[in-house]
């Protein structure tokens, strides 16, 4: 499972409509996040489930979809909205990570990419 915060579109490939991240990433262009194939699980059951209703998303266990500046306007708040503090910690710290990533991606008018 990954997050990338998209921080510059500039000469990026685009793959269907997900911007691509070169593998060699410096921090002009983006931000990578890359965690254990058990967070998937976590993720899908602790949050791409429960935001689908407010953000529709392609997001299953092996897939990859782009969250555009409005997407993350959306997740934020819902972010903001929800109480994780009795959820599992490895939720909660990946929620972190994430809130993080579209926090900056609103800012930057960019947008940020999930891999389950």
């Amino acid at each position: 499972m990954k997050f990338e915060l998209i921080k510059s579109k500039d000469s990026l490939e685009v793959y269907d409509d997900i911007p691509c991240l070169p593998m060699e990433l410096t921090d002009s262009i983006g931000e990578r996040f890359v965690g254990e194939e058990s967070d998937s699980w976590i993720l899908l059951d602790g949050f791409v489930n429960r935001i689908d209703n407010v953000c529709p998303n392609v997001l299953d266990y092996g897939d990859v979809d782009y969250f555009d500046r409005r997407k993350c306007e959306i997740i934020k708040i819902w972010l903001e909205m929800n109480d994780f503090t009795n959820s599992e910690s490895r939720l909660v710290y990946l929620l972190e990570i994430l809130y993080d990533y579209v926090s900056k991606a609103v800012e930057l008018d960019t947008g940020v990419i999930i891999e389950l």
